[in-house]
């Protein structure tokens, strides 16, 4: 399925297509995007066959640190996991996202319209966890829109969260010093793995890594008129992120090939309690400062 207009085309994947793993929200699963024919963005979260858990251009999870449900039930039993499905409980472990935990698939209704691609899904666990969600893609010039309205159509309260793991490569280069990560308001960042460079209100990756780096992210919230904003100095083209809802906390993930940075929103739902929020990228060349 695509989305196109005078500067963006949009790949998205059709629902357990692509992707059908446990992890990520199978709606609006957006593989590719092509700004004015010359710049794309999206790559895979691993190279190499086999490894990671799937992710690809921007895709995004519910409940990544608050499962719904997870610790309530038994080894066997099932919980919801948003945009997915019912997953199988079959450890007695914590929950842990790269576990590949079965998965009943729930249904989900995709539509397409002229200017936009809309996802309904509806499901429910055995233990009274359920739920709504609708999901709009639309594209307004350079900026990509995704609209969630999330409904608690069960009988206990919800209690989760939810990020965009953006999986950006811009044409397909390394991450490198050539990418600049712009977060204004940024105060700190924890290096949890890597070689991560902060200066003023900019990060930047002095060398290429072997492997994951990892940083959370202490910043001042909505203190610009972008969350982040992601350039490559080389190709003269970049990405900023101007969603619309309050974040809860941002955190940044790389590997050789990507970088991701991401903001969470929480969820708090009672039964019959609905929430809307979007999320919205804008996507550049350097001409357009």
């Amino acid at each position: 399925m695509y989305l196109e207009n005078e500067r963006l085309k949009v790949e998205i994947q059709t629902p357990g297509s692509f992707y059908n793993g446990p992890r990520f929200d199978w709606t609006g699963f957006i593989s590719q995007i092509t700004l004015d024919d010359a710049v794309r963005y999206c790559v895979p979260e691993r190279l190499e066959e086999g490894k990671g858990t799937g992710g690809h251009g921007l895709c995004n999870e519910f409940g990544l640190d608050k499962p719904i449900g997870y610790d309530e039930i038994e080894v066997g039993e099932l919980f919801p996991k948003i945009g997915t499905g019912l997953l199988k409980k079959d450890q007695n472990e914590a929950y842990d996202i790269f576990h590949p935990y079965p998965v009943t698939p729930a249904k989900i209704n995709a539509e397409e319209k002229e200017d936009a691609l809309i996802f309904d899904v509806s499901d429910a666990s055995p233990d009274g966890y359920g739920y709504h969600l609708n999901k709009a893609i639309t594209l307004e010039d350079n900026r990509l829109i995704i609209s969630y309205k999330l409904t608690n159509t069960g009988t206990k309260p919800i209690s989760t969260n939810e990020y965009s793991h953006n999986f950006i490569g811009i044409n397909d280069r390394e991450l490198s010093e050539g990418y600049q990560l712009t977060i204004p308001g940024l105060k700190n960042i924890d290096v949890v793995v890597g070689s991560i460079l902060k200066t003023g209100d900019r990060i930047t990756f002095p060398v290429t890594p072997d492997d994951d780096v990892y940083a959370g992210i202490e910043w001042s919230a909505h203190t610009g008129s972008y969350n982040w904003d992601v350039y490559h100095t080389e190709v003269g083209a970049g990405v900023r992120e101007r969603s619309v809802f309050e974040p809860a906390k941002m955190a940044l993930w790389g590997h050789t090939h990507v970088v991701c940075p991401e903001v969470f929103i929480d969820i708090e739902l009672a039964v019959n309690e609905t929430k809307s929020w979007q999320r919205v990228y804008e996507f550049y060349q350097k001409t357009e400062g």
